[in-house]
């Protein structure tokens, strides 16, 4: 059934006021735990309205088949209260991922630092840089007109989810940890040949080439925290990498693979589920997707497998307290080739330049004028560490922090602030073939990012 823009918006930011009146009960005096742990969930569909222009240049919106949703904990001991937030979302860049931390930050009463917002990276979904919009929106020619409303009724109504979780505080002594290979789902989307050239695969290819072509560098490796009331498992929350679309570009809004595993987990076993996308930048699911729609479900169902084997053997820890780090991360800006202003603007001036080269011009642009730190995090939970990551970074990032620190049972999450685009290697900026680092808004960047990774792992 079509839903009129207007009239959906205008009706959500109604209902949403009602919500934000009462949506501080987190920061109410002498809320915070005196010993111990709490945790707290909670859910916000932020499906886009019929109509609303999804990801990149993909058509806008023509019918929902799965509602897309922001998920999430809040947990809270004597020390401080701390958000993490999933969306299933594709991308929000810069001002747009900080509306959604400051809504969300004063909803919880807690300091933006104490909060982390990821996108899952859904090609049937939305992504959003109001800052690149808003630049878009004044150009003749190709660009689609992006109303950016939804964006403010998303990020409040998730806000407004997070400020009624405190009527469902759960006390948390036992945090448990779990692993399990996930088959033939995620393989690496560069694959380097004896010539030394890259083929590159993607999310889908019907190619004999690409299909018999090794699964590559990966981290086949699902890993799960399960949070316990007593010895009732009460949250799961899943860390595995890949892109996790099948088949898109069709107008359909879905949570795709990950949102229907999740979901399914949910309802058959009553126990919260929370997933995030890990370092899948160049990790995709080309070898065993065919981009049908038929390949879907088996690949949910390998998903799921995983999922479930993952909290057969859970090693369960005391949890009395939490900590948590942030570190401010300056990535070198690109400013070569098509990257310059000259030819940014070169591109955005030209009415008969592809939407996707504008679009790319006036994301590069708006990143380079801001040109500020990105801040990254790490939660500690006994020897978990869990980190928050920027951007789509590679694989080689996630396999670097958990072999640097074997002690510890380290998760990451990507897509966090997107206005990076992709964290390659170094290797990468040289490499013949594959296309992420002609997509990179940053420069270079590995020693960067390891030097954080390690001080974050280290630190806290």
């Amino acid at each position: 059934m079509k839903t009129d823009r207007r009239g959906f918006l205008a009706g959500s930011l109604a209902t949403l006021g009602s919500f934000a009146a009462r949506g501080n009960a987190l920061a109410e005096p002498g809320a915070e735990p005196e010993t111990g742990v709490q945790i707290a969930t909670y859910v916000a569909d932020i499906t886009p309205p019929l109509g609303e222009p999804l990801v990149f240049t993909c058509p806008p919106t023509k019918v929902i088949e799965h509602p897309l949703l922001a998920k999430g904990i809040v947990l809270r001991d004597a020390g401080g209260t701390y958000v993490l937030c999933a969306l299933d979302w594709c991308e929000i860049h810069s001002a747009t991922h900080d509306l959604f931390r400051e809504k969300i930050a004063s909803a919880a009463g807690v300091p933006v630092s104490h909060v982390a917002v990821q996108t899952l990276h859904q090609h049937t979904a939305p992504a959003y840089d109001t800052d690149a919009q808003q630049m878009l929106n004044k150009l003749q020619g190709d660009p689609p007109e992006k109303g950016l409303e939804f964006v403010e009724v998303a990020a409040t109504r998730t806000a407004a989810a997070v400020g009624q979780a405190a009527a469902q505080w759960r006390s948390v002594a036992q945090v448990g940890t779990g692993w399990a290979s996930v088959n033939q789902v995620a393989s690496s989307r560069r694959i380097r040949q004896p010539d030394g050239t890259i083929l590159k695969r993607l999310s889908s290819s019907d190619d004999p080439e690409e299909q018999k072509a090794p699964e590559g560098y990966i981290d086949g490796y699902i890993r799960t925290l399960t949070f316990f009331d007593g010895e009732q498992p009460f949250v799961r929350v899943y860390y595995y990498a890949t892109h996790p679309q099948t088949y898109y570009n069709d107008g359909r809004v879905t949570y795709d693979v990950p949102g229907i595993a999740r979901e399914r987990l949910e309802k058959e076993t009553g126990v919260f589920q929370l997933y995030f996308t890990g370092c899948a930048g160049d990790i995709a699911m080309g070898k065993y997707n065919d981009g049908t729609p038929e390949r879907r479900p088996v690949l949910v169902d390998r998903l799921y497998d995983g999922m479930i084997r993952s909290v057969r053997k859970v090693q369960k820890e005391p949890l009395s307290t939490l900590k948590w780090k942030t570190l401010d991360v300056r990535f070198p800006v690109r400013t070569d080739g098509p990257f310059s202003e000259e030819a940014c603007r070169k591109v955005l001036a030209d009415p008969q330049a592809p939407f996707g080269s504008r679009l790319n011009a006036a994301w590069a642009m708006v990143r380079a004028k801001q040109d500020r730190p990105i801040q990254l995090s790490c939660l500690a939970l006994g020897s978990i560490r869990v980190l928050h990551l920027p951007g789509e970074p590679f694989i080689e990032y996630q396999l670097w922090a958990q072999h640097n620190r074997p002690d510890l049972f380290v998760t990451v999450a990507g897509y966090g602030d997107c206005t990076t685009g992709y964290i390659c290697t170094n290797r990468a900026y040289t490499d013949r073939g594959g296309y992420e680092q002609t997509e990179s808004f940053v420069g270079p960047s590995e020693e960067v990012l390891k030097g954080a990774l390690g001080k974050l792992l280290t630190d806290v």
